[in-house]
């Protein structure tokens, strides 16, 4: 190559170089320009990026609308009752006291009647009633019938309207564990207080109590559930109530994230024997039974409940139950604690016959009982 090619070459690889970089510099700044994010109307700075919050409102709004449909019909319950003096002390320096229990509950409908649904440990043996409701109102209430096997009351509001908001009863059996579930209550007396939570498990449960332990069917919920918010509804998203929130699981006396409510459709069993008095068989006390006990009391069994005691003249005394008698079923269904003996006969209405099924010492029977009315004494 001459001497003037070799020049002419190096000056095109020179200008090959220098539009490779300009092209590059051009290119970062287009770049740049199309990356760079909006600049604020009227100001120097350039505004930074920011990831923007999306807003999913659906559980939000389901939870609003299933307190608004509900929380009118909550109600905030009084009892007063007066109490004999434990001491002679007590009895020199005043005698009896007045002792005022506060808790909650709920409006339902029922067969066209407006009444109240609450805990039985809520009204106790209380000799009056308080009802208020949302609207500030108070009005008496009258107790219809308390049972303390499954602590479910029912209240009638003497002198209310009868257009009051009542809360829709819901199907516990439809729950599923996970499901967000809503508390409504008055918690050391913050009126109508909202928590939140979801199911955190279902059906029985050994539930501590006093020095032993209780096993009941019950819905276990993380939402928050302190003093005062017995008898008060749970409710689903769907703004029905699942459950009567009852009691706590607590080492402190406070919340722990541990709360169980009464299955709304064990309770449902209840309001009816309550409000119509049955159906009723007359099994006064009963047991779980065990191997402890089954051999303490020498019985052929170890499962079922054992019978203590029979109420004169009602009808499983008529068809022949007797003490130390082994229920282990009804209707075929097997009967392991008391809660699953009063579900199987709670199925049934007044004037049904139930089938019961017995362990007597070496023989099974099966006994016919044709279900009653509860005498007014036994409700309580």
């Amino acid at each position: 190559m001459t001497e003037r090619g070799r020049a002419s070459a190096a000056l095109l690889m020179i200008g090959a170089l220098v539009l490779g970089v300009l092209g590059g510099v051009a290119g970062a700044a287009l770049y740049t320009r199309a990356a760079a994010p909006t600049s604020v109307a009227g100001s120097a700075a350039v505004a930074p990026m920011r990831p923007q919050r999306v807003q999913i409102r659906t559980d939000q709004d389901a939870i609003v609308k299933a307190v608004a449909a509900v929380d009118p019909a909550v109600v905030k319950i009084v009892a007063t009752s007066v109490v004999e003096p434990s001491n002679p002390f007590e009895y020199f320096f005043g005698g009896l006291r007045v002792e005022r229990g506060m808790g909650s509950g709920f409006v339902f409908d029922y067969e066209g009647r407006k009444l109240i649904l609450t805990n039985t440990h809520v009204v106790g043996d209380a000799q009056e009633i308080m009802v208020k409701l949302k609207t500030g109102q108070q009005f008496k209430g009258k107790l219809l019938g308390a049972d303390a096997s499954s602590d479910v009351a029912v209240i009638e509001i003497e002198g209310a309207a009868e257009n009051l908001p009542a809360a829709q009863l819901g199907n516990s059996d439809a729950l599923n564990t996970g499901e967000w579930v809503v508390a409504i209550g008055h918690p050391y007396e913050f009126e109508h207080t909202v928590t939140v939570g979801v199911v955190s498990a279902q059906g029985y449960r050994a539930i501590p109590a006093g020095r032993g332990e209780i096993t009941r069917n019950v819905i276990q919920t993380d939402a928050a559930i302190n003093q005062g918010n017995s008898g008060g509804p749970l409710i689903s998203l769907a703004g029905e109530v699942i459950g009567i929130n009852s009691m706590i699981f607590s080492t402190t006396g406070a919340t722990m994230g541990i709360g169980f409510a009464i299955p709304i459709n064990e309770a449902k069993q209840v309001i009816q024997f309550l409000i119509h008095g049955g159906p009723w068989v007359g099994i006064a006390k009963v047991l779980p039974n065990s191997e402890g006990l089954a051999h303490y009391l020498g019985l052929r069994v170890s499962r079922g409940v054992v019978v203590l005691d029979v109420t004169p003249n009602s009808p499983v005394a008529q068809a022949g139950l007797r003490r130390g008698d082994v229920v282990l079923s009804v209707d075929g269904q097997r009967v392991d604690n008391v809660e699953q003996l009063r579900e199987g006969i709670f199925k049934h209405q007044i004037g049904d016959t139930i089938r019961i099924q017995v362990q007597r010492g070496d023989t099974t029977q099966e006994l016919s009982v044709k279900a009653g009315k509860v005498p007014r004494e036994y409700y309580r």
